[in-house]
């Protein structure tokens, strides 16, 4: 009987550990306690100052999704330059063409944010999607017509920014 007993508790021990950095990587997120929101950005200059109100930040304590990311496709780099300004550049590995652009379109959800640019000139709408759980990854998605032309997972390259205003 108490061979049991032991096993079980090593078995609910072991389980704990195991989702212990995944609870732990949650909890300091935007509404952690309440996941899946819609995410909700908005600039406030109510008090004189552009503060940015956002429940799906690209940094938040020890998090951040600032960064150059790459696959053997794509070069992005994406960061906030001021409150309500993000920056995203995109390189094409293929052909060696690049794009710079701004904006303040956040969607998805509190667990998985989407930040949106578009480029009028070629119609192409460019999506940034990150989990808390991993800086290291983010997914770069183009769309054009609401078709999309492009879905990569790109790795972490460095905390080097690239592009910008």
């Amino acid at each position: 009987m108490e061979v049991k007993l032991i096993v079980k508790l090593k078995a609910i021990a072991l389980a704990t550990l195991c989702t212990l950095p995944l609870a732990l990587s949650l909890s300091f997120a935007a509404n952690a306690n309440r996941p899946n929101q819609p995410c909700q950005a908005r600039l406030d200059t109510s008090s004189g100052t552009d503060d940015e109100v956002n429940n799906c930040p690209i940094t938040v304590g020890n998090f951040s999704i600032r960064g150059t990311f790459s696959n053997s496709n794509f070069q992005a780099s994406f960061w906030a330059y001021e409150p309500a300004y993000y920056i995203l550049y995109v390189k094409n590995k293929r052909d060696g063409s690049t794009i710079n652009l701004t904006g303040f379109d956040v969607r998805g959800t509190t667990s998985r944010p989407q930040y949106r640019f578009s480029d009028r000139n070629r119609g192409i709408t460019y999506v940034v999607t990150f989990q808390y759980s991993d800086r290291n990854t983010i997914r770069l998605e183009m769309f054009r017509n609401n078709q999309a032309i492009a879905n990569q997972l790109l790795a972490r390259e460095s905390d080097k920014l690239i592009g910008g205003p």
